[in-house]
């Protein structure tokens, strides 16, 4: 798939740029929002831009405006951001969420307001109850010139919000904004500038695979080097991060090695997390992959109350469950060339009890959940009754592992 990420002014009433709105297009067409992409993934696309070549030159020093899905707001990516500099325009999610996600999105905005974070609302947000709710929250009201109604400029006026107004492409439309506006965007003043051009290509999946193990057990940045150094794209992208303006080293880094150890192994990880869920998009079988996740989480749930010294090696073992499906190979074999340790294995052949009985009730768990919450009493479900025989784990703690487990890898992946 090609994309591109492009930056476009905005105007205050002295004809000053304010912001660069940032966002992602079709290649072909710089209006278009490549509908194939889910926002979340686009946030983590638009990010990675960003850190490679730094907040402060994408907004010439002036702020950067994003626009992000509520969900997207508490993507850990964001947090490699700096709040003073940033203004966020609030979509609604392409998938629902519930009443705990929603919380955590407000707590989110009011710690970035605190920061020094500003918010903007599309005036089309306002006919939805739950986004309507958040307007308080929210610095801009951003409206189309074509669209704009008196009603929201009234709005904007009696709540105290600045009014953005875009899509200007006429001097005749400058004009009508120009009287009744607080912000103004579009090709009359200035037209879209293309940051970067690229496509979408996963890693070699074998590589992703290991990145995703590594990103939940790794013990130190030699550990996370040592698995970059093996494929030629990621030490590309880790290289040119470390190198970037974001970083701006006094000399350049030449080794993985040396990236690695500059970052940190906490910076490490989250950036690895921003370049798997950025080539997610493109990985085959997603869900698979899903699944695969909702039996990890699952998993290290059940260890961490059977037995947590095993709890990494029962979220591998959970996570490359259905890894002869994925990639079609044998999985014994497989997980031996990429050497993983050999309990994890023992644990495939039985030749570990604990850990292959951990395997097998993630499986069942995940494999009848949606049945046992459609049931008007899911608690009294033989499956569960057993379950809580078998491990001592009362039923309702069961069925919570397992809903935490596709709650976690819905707000993941979002597929």
């Amino acid at each position: 798939m090609s994309f591109l990420i492009a930056k476009q002014p905005i105007f205050d009433k002295e004809g000053k740029r304010f912001a660069f709105e940032v966002f992602l297009r079709k290649k072909e067409n710089i209006y278009e929002y490549p509908k194939e992409v889910p926002y979340s993934r686009a946030t983590y696309i638009i990010v990675e831009i960003i850190l490679e070549q730094g907040l402060e030159m994408v907004g010439e020093g002036k702020r950067v405006m994003l626009n992000l899905s509520l969900d997207s707001l508490i993507n850990k990516s964001m947090e490699s951001l700096d709040p003073r500099k940033l203004i966020i325009e609030i979509i609604e999610p392409q998938i629902p969420f519930g009443e705990v996600v929603y919380r955590q999105v407000l707590n989110t905005m009011d710690r970035y307001i605190q920061q020094g974070a500003l918010f903007s609302m599309d005036e089309r947000q306002l006919d939805k109850e739950k986004m309507a709710n958040l307007l308080d929250k929210v610095q801009i009201i951003s409206a189309n010139i074509k669209s704009l109604s008196p009603k929201v400029v009234e709005l904007a006026k009696v709540k105290g919000k600045a009014l953005l107004i875009s899509r200007i492409e006429e001097e005749e439309e400058y004009r009508k904004a120009s009287k009744i506006g607080d912000f103004f965007q579009g090709i009359y003043l200035e037209r879209p500038i293309i940051l970067k051009e690229f496509q979408t290509a996963p890693y070699l999946k074998t590589t992703l695979l290991k990145l995703m193990a590594f990103i939940h057990s790794a013990q130190s940045p030699k550990e996370v080097a040592n698995l970059i150094a093996t494929d030629v794209g990621m030490t590309t992208k880790i290289l040119r991060f470390v190198n970037s303006a974001y970083y701006s080293p006094i000399r350049e880094i030449k080794s993985v090695e040396q990236a690695c150890a500059m970052l940190g192994l906490k910076t490490l990880k989250n950036f690895l997390l921003v370049l798997a869920m950025n080539d997610y998009i493109s990985v085959e079988n997603p869900e698979l992959w899903k699944k695969s996740l909702i039996r990890a989480i699952t998993a290290q749930k059940l260890a961490e109350v059977l037995n947590p010294r095993y709890e990494s090696e029962a979220y591998l073992m959970g996570l490359f469950s259905l890894i002869d499906e994925i990639l079609n190979v044998d999985k014994i074999i497989f997980l031996k060339e990429v050497k993983v340790n050999q309990e994890i294995i023992e644990g495939y052949a039985g030749r570990n009890p604990l850990l292959r009985n951990i395997l097998d009730y993630s499986i069942m768990l995940e494999e009848s959940y949606k049945d046992l919450m459609n049931r008007e009493n899911p608690m009294e479900d033989e499956r569960l009754v057993n379950l809580e025989r078998l491990t001592g784990i009362e039923r309702k703690k069961l069925l919570s592992f397992v809903k935490f487990a596709f709650d976690t890898a819905d707000s993941i992946l979002k597929l």
